[in-house]
């Protein structure tokens, strides 16, 4: 056996603090950890289409019993058709498996209700809840009047209040369940066109770190995504109002556009492995939410996260430089000419 090195007390004492909470770490990133299988019901809002529909594809791929809820019957319908295909392209044994699209409104606290009682009453209890609706409207600051800032809210941060607090009495009943809440990328940074929506996911990211700490120990377990840019028929849609100035600064930060698919492949990955952060598919994006992790558990091993440490406020602050630049050589270049606020 080889000797111990000759070291003094304190530095036995130190080594030991950064080994035991790592080690304390890894067991704790893996509570609530969970295998989408056969027996598992997946319930996604904001289902029928983009990032949902990607994740409910993958999700009946495994066999999983799939609930996906929007608005739109139509969207609703072709979701539906997708779901089947997907779970046939799976080929695992789907004894039991349980394929639903449900129209309800993530504003209507009453009509999510029923539609939950719906679809347990058909693929039992929820057992992994996907607060996915959501959906960007950009604009400069001095463009967009109130309303624009409450419709988001409304839907992007109450309407997962509103999911999250239909699906958890029964979880905690049964002391099992898992929540993910998506943010975004906007939930760990903001710039200029997102005024409007990033405080939404802000409110969202919130909303997780205090739910997990809230439900410590009952069974239930938090889990908050940050997509990255991603190839959905939001983010075409997305693309139609946004200012020069937001694509400016998105082009200058080096924003790469995912599939719907590969981002849907990095969260369940995640989801599988009982991890608080999940990942992305933007390995610049995992290091930010890395440096904004607060009380919640870290985005990497906790070793990695010690070594990144010194390095994160150079890493942030480039990033933080390269986005006001671009932003102000824009204006510089264009003019920003003030505005009244629309008014009804």
């Amino acid at each position: 056996m080889l000797p111990l090195p000759a070291w003094g007390p304190v530095a036995y004492i130190t080594l030991l603090a950064v080994i035991a909470p790592a080690a304390l770490m890894g067991l704790w990133r893996r509570r609530g950890a969970r295998r989408l299988a056969a027996g598992t019901h997946v319930l996604i809002t904001g289902g029928s289409k983009g990032l949902g529909l990607a994740l409910a594809r993958q999700c009946a791929q495994r066999g999983c019993s799939v609930t996906v809820v929007a608005r739109s019957q139509p969207d609703l319908d072709a979701a539906l058709q997708q779901l089947r295909e997907a779970a046939v392209a799976g080929g695992a044994e789907r004894a039991g498996q349980r394929l639903q699209a449900l129209s309800a409104d993530t504003a209507d606290p009453a009509k999510l209700k029923k539609m939950l009682a719906e679809a347990e009453s058909t693929a039992g209890p929820v057992n992994v809840l996907i607060c996915n609706a959501g959906f960007s409207a950009p604009g400069l600051f001095v463009e967009q009047g109130p309303e624009v800032h409450e419709r988001q809210m409304r839907v992007n941060y109450l309407g997962t209040v509103h999911t999250v607090q239909a699906a958890l009495p029964g979880m905690l009943e049964r002391r099992q369940g898992r929540i993910v809440l998506v943010a975004s990328t906007m939930a760990v940074l903001g710039f200029a066109g997102y005024s409007s929506y990033a405080p939404s996911k802000w409110a969202v990211r919130g909303l997780a770190d205090c739910l997990h700490n809230e439900l410590q120990g009952t069974g239930v377990h938090i889990s908050v995504a940050y997509p990255p840019d991603t190839d959905t028929p939001g983010y075409a849609t997305e693309m139609e109002t946004k200012p020069a100035l937001c694509k400016a600064v998105n082009a200058a930060l080096g924003s790469e556009l995912f599939s719907a698919e590969k981002v849907a492949k990095a969260l369940l990955g995640g989801i599988e492995a009982g991890n608080y952060h999940l990942p992305s598919p933007d390995f610049g994006q995992n290091l930010l939410v890395s440096s904004m992790t607060g009380l919640s558990p870290k985005r990497f091993w906790l070793p990695l996260e010690m070594l990144l440490g010194p390095f994160m406020p150079l890493i942030t602050s480039l990033f933080g430089w390269i986005a006001d630049r671009a932003a102000r050589r824009h204006n510089e270049a264009h003019g920003m000419p003030p505005r009244a606020y629309p008014v009804d």
